[in-house]
């Protein structure tokens, strides 16, 4: 159903960290979407929950402040989205009138339509801007921790694996080796390199 850390091929991994597609979390693939999407709701799977769960426990395996920290602005920046999305599809649907249910959802978010209605509505649109300019902060964050210390060559995950192999002087599958098995093997390596810094 849902790949752990220890069936979550890293390749995939890092795929969805760059891409944000949470449906490649799913151990099954789908030919059509709509049944994916059948698939997720039948069996009550909710993926940015999972994705928010690895990514915890990765950053705790993964002993690094800079993954912590990403995974903390994901999880806000998720946060984020869940709030401001839903209330501009409510505003959207009220800028063909009143209906009540949209009304209430906007309320449940702290918004209330004021005065005239139509100017009520610009009014909350005009304060969603400050939600976005969050969502913008926290996406610039987090390009930016992900920029740091990388060449103008983006680091490819091929060559990131490719080199632990070496270092390592294993013989591995690329493309199978598991998010878990990439930690472990990393904290293997640098301490392979830290034992023969000391000789």
């Amino acid at each position: 159903m849902i790949h752990t850390l220890e069936s979550l091929p890293f390749v995939t991994f890092t795929q969805i960290a760059k891409t944000e597609n949470l449906n490649l979390l799913l151990t099954r693939k789908f030919k059509f979407s709509f049944i994916r999407d059948i698939y997720v709701k039948w069996f009550k799977i909710n993926l940015t929950e999972q994705w928010t769960r690895l990514g915890e426990e990765y950053s705790k395996h993964e002993d690094s402040k800079k993954a912590t920290k990403i995974t903390q602005l994901q999880s806000k920046l998720r946060k984020l989205y869940s709030q401001y999305y839903p209330i501009i599809a409510a505003l959207e649907v009220l800028r063909y009138g009143e209906d009540a249910e949209m009304l209430e959802l906007i309320k449940t978010y702290g918004y209330k339509i004021e005065g005239e209605y139509w100017e009520g509505l610009a009014i909350i649109f005009k304060q969603l801007e400050n939600r976005k300019n969050k969502i913008e902060g926290v996406k610039n964050e987090i390009s930016t921790l992900l920029e740091h210390g990388k060449s103008k060559d983006e680091i490819n995950v091929y060559e990131t694996l490719t080199n632990l192999a070496l270092g390592l002087e294993m013989n591995m599958s690329l493309t199978s080796i598991s998010t878990i098995e990439y930690v472990f093997y990393k904290k293997a390596l640098l301490k392979k390199i830290e034992q023969n810094n000391k000789k």
